[in-house]
């Protein structure tokens, strides 16, 4: 049970609240500790971007972030009663706490304006939430809220180099009229809302994974387990079976608690097959399929992985906004007919410069021609070739070259032409490896493509030490090498199956 005038309810709460009524109360209520957020790359950039949109407003106050709460909240109160427009301005009308990006009186029509500053291409929903969040609580201090307005990325931008400059890359954007057409969506989302805190007030929670908000699909995504789903926390593989989403949760109504306890008759012939599997604990290989699928393979063949940063804040000359930009790839060329394994690799160490040019020099040079070229997902390295051709126009022939020559590796684990107990329902290649090999992202220092991400975006702002840097490029190397490799042995193994089954 919480105490409202003890504990504020802040807007990350609410939004909380409406993805998973169990989660906000076991965090509220201390049962469980709140999970820690990533924190990769967006605080990297974050003051840049803030100081873009502030630049937008002219004889403002200012919060400082360095003041405790209580101090924050009467700076505010007193400022508001100055009628001052007000950055970081902070907001409470009890039981809430709010943090507003920007807080502007408008003497016309003697009312407030709340603006929302967000790294983001598009209008979210939680926007709009946040939004009618703030405005409940300045209401509850009497504020006469009359507008809602939103600094966001204009994605179509194109970095010319040089400074940015804020009236091209910012797009300014009066969300008022939306958020008055879906006053009704968002007063249903609310008032439930005060009922809970009400309701909880005076009595314990009573926690249900059946009863959580429908975002809540999996048990395996649950916070807490061993609440929401009190002695059924072993319940999780049902909610394994692939494309299963809300059906997954009424097996689990039905007492449903296995792969083997789930009837034939519910389910799909992709997920009979992972029923099988686990009951077995053998892998399936639908020979058929990938007899077809390597057809046109030929004899050499090219594994490939990227690394790329994706800033929202350009680097370099002609890029978008969050447009990916490699700088590190690792190639693996497998000779069947030897049987002999040539690695290459460039990471661009150069961090004050752009990589694109060197990156993709290099690749055409270590990429022998007219061979296939497995990759994970090959969407992705197609598009960063595509992409840095267009940019450097003496590549297109090069690209127009290779494109066909591309086979997407994730593809018969996608389609389940091959699956193995171990996947528990999964198809990424980190969860892949090791049911097919000895090798194992675990061990490494970097073990998913965003923090790889974050860590060169680091030694780009000169967050690192000299030593540091030094292990970051070697941790960015090893990370990027295995994902290379893990294809070759995935590979074989495929080859050794058709040839042995």
């Amino acid at each position: 049970m919480f105490d409202p005038q003890i504990t504020p309810v802040t807007k990350s709460q609410y939004l909380q609240y409406l993805r998973c009524k169990n989660a906000f109360h076991l965090v509220r209520e201390g049962i469980i500790p709140k999970p820690l957020s990533s924190s990769y790359g967006g605080y990297l950039e974050w003051g840049d971007f803030l100081q873009l949109c502030r630049s937008q407003f002219k004889d403002s106050a200012s919060i400082d972030k360095t003041l405790e709460r209580e101090e924050s909240i009467q700076k505010t109160q007193e400022w508001i009663l100055e009628k001052k427009s007000i950055f970081h301005a902070h907001l409470r009308s009890k039981p809430f706490v709010s943090t507003v990006e920007y807080l502007e009186y408008d003497p016309d029509r003697e009312g407030w304006i709340l603006w929302d500053f967000r790294p983001i291409g598009s209008v979210k929903q939680d926007i709009l939430r946040s939004f009618y969040f703030h405005k409940k609580v300045a209401e509850g201090m009497s504020l006469n809220v009359i507008g809602y307005k939103l600094i966001r990325i204009q994605t179509k931008y194109i970095f010319p180099g040089g400074p940015i400059y804020p009236e091209d890359y910012l797009l300014i954007e009066d969300i008022t009229p939306r958020m008055e057409s879906e006053w009704g969506t968002r007063e249903e989302e609310w008032k439930p809302f005060l009922s809970e805190i009400e309701r909880t007030n005076e009595q314990t929670v009573q926690f249900s994974f059946l009863d959580s908000k429908p975002s809540c699909r999996s048990l395996k995504s649950c916070w807490s387990p061993s609440h929401c789903a009190e002695g059924k926390e072993n319940a999780k593989e049902i909610f394994d079976f692939r494309d299963s989403s809300e059906l997954a949760k009424q097996w689990f109504a039905l007492g449903y608690n296995s792969y083997e306890s789930v009837p034939d008759s519910e389910l799909t012939p992709i997920q009979k097959i992972q029923k099988q599997a686990h009951i077995s604990g053998k892998t399936y290989f639908d020979r058929n399929a990938f007899e077809s699928y390597l057809t046109n393979v030929t004899k050499t063949v090219a594994f490939l992985d990227f690394e790329s940063i994706n800033p929202y804040l350009p680097l370099y000359p002609s890029t978008r906004p969050f447009q990916h930009v490699p700088y590190l790839y690792s190639l693996h060329i497998w000779d069947t007919e030897t049987d002999t394994l040539t690695h290459k690799t460039y990471l661009h160490e150069d961090v004050g410069t752009d990589p694109r040019l060197a990156v993709i020099t290099q690749l055409q040079k270590d990429l022998p021609e007219g061979i296939t070229i497995f990759s994970f997902n090959d969407f992705f390295e197609k598009l960063i070739i595509q992409e840095t051709a267009t940019a450097f126009p003496e590549f297109l022939e090069f690209w127009e070259r290779i494109k066909s020559m591309f086979i997407d590796l994730a593809m018969p684990f996608k389609k389940l032409w091959i699956y193995h107990p171990g996947q528990n329902g999964k198809a990424s290649l980190k969860e892949i490896l090791p049911c097919f090999s000895t090798e194992s992202h675990g061990g490494l220092s970097i073990r998913e493509g965003q923090d790889a991400n974050y860590q060169y975006l680091r030694l780009i702002k000169k967050q690192v030490t000299a030593e540091e840097k030094k292990r970051v490029l070697e941790d960015l190397k090893a990370y990027c090498k295995l994902d290379s490799y893990g294809l070759f042995l995935i590979y074989r193994m495929l080859l050794e199956r058709l040839s042995v089954i």
